[in-house]
């Protein structure tokens, strides 16, 4: 079974994408995974419902950030989608206006306020250490069936050819589970990232997610331009801002 790396088509494979994200980040589960991507209900109607949402959210998202760039990987034989890499190319500094993330995906309670929060403490790090045009890897996964076959190297190859190409760095957040790939290509954790959301006043809502997804840890790893890091020798470009 052949894998091949290859640009996706925007206009008909996101479906296909969010089904494979889905299977590939419940198996081993990722909690924090359905704070982006809430399944509300334990039925058959209720996932296709919220894979529904997320393939047509996934495609809006795209469509309105000019950074964005998704990949798949292939499998020649079947057509099936083996895995899949969002990256955003930014060749401007991304946090020179701030934004908030309005998470519409849930209900107008404190399950929104938690997932928002969720969001805004995962980019802190990067927002403080990134501000400079830089590729970021968003999101990368490999479906259970095709894993342990460099599907998620074919991702890294390109990403870092790209970034060498453009001279930049590169930045990720990486969950436990990812870290050893990333560390295999080059990339340094330089921040610990626990996440952990807080309010005076959580209704049953925050309290319900707060329990579903427990505290978040997430490591922001850094690839410098060029990609040779050296230990006490390599600048660290955030240091001179």
């Amino acid at each position: 079974m052949p894998l091949e790396i290859r640009e996706m088509d925007t206009k008909v494979d996101f479906p296909a994408l969010a089904k494979c994200l889905y299977e590939s980040y419940e198996d081993p589960l990722q909690k924090f995974f359905y704070v982006w991507f809430p399944i509300f209900g334990e039925s058959e109607t209720a996932r296709k419902e919220s894979l529904d949402e997320a393939a047509e959210r996934l495609a809006k998202w795209h469509a309105e950030d000019p950074s964005s760039y998704w990949q798949k990987v292939v499998d020649t034989e079947t057509g099936n989608i083996a895995g899949a890499a969002l990256w955003n190319i930014h060749t401007e500094n991304p946090f020179a206006q701030e934004h908030h993330m309005e998470a519409t995906w849930f209900p107008d309670d404190g399950s929104r306020r938690f997932s928002e929060q969720v969001a805004e403490m995962h980019s802190a790090p990067r927002a403080l250490l990134g501000q400079r045009p830089h590729v970021y890897l968003f999101i990368i996964y490999t479906h259970p069936a095709y894993r342990r076959r460099g599907v998620g190297q074919k991702f890294m190859s390109w990403g870092m050819k790209k970034a060498d190409e453009m001279g930049v760095e590169m930045f990720l957040d990486s969950t436990p589970v990812g870290r050893p790939l990333y560390e295999a290509n080059g990339f340094v954790m330089v921040k610990e990232n626990i996440i952990i959301p807080q309010t005076d006043t959580p209704d049953e809502a925050w309290k319900e997610w707060q329990k579903r997804t427990g505290p978040v840890p997430f490591y922001l790893m850094w690839r410098p331009a060029g990609g040779n890091y050296e230990e006490g020798k390599t600048v660290l470009p955030w240091k001179n801002e």
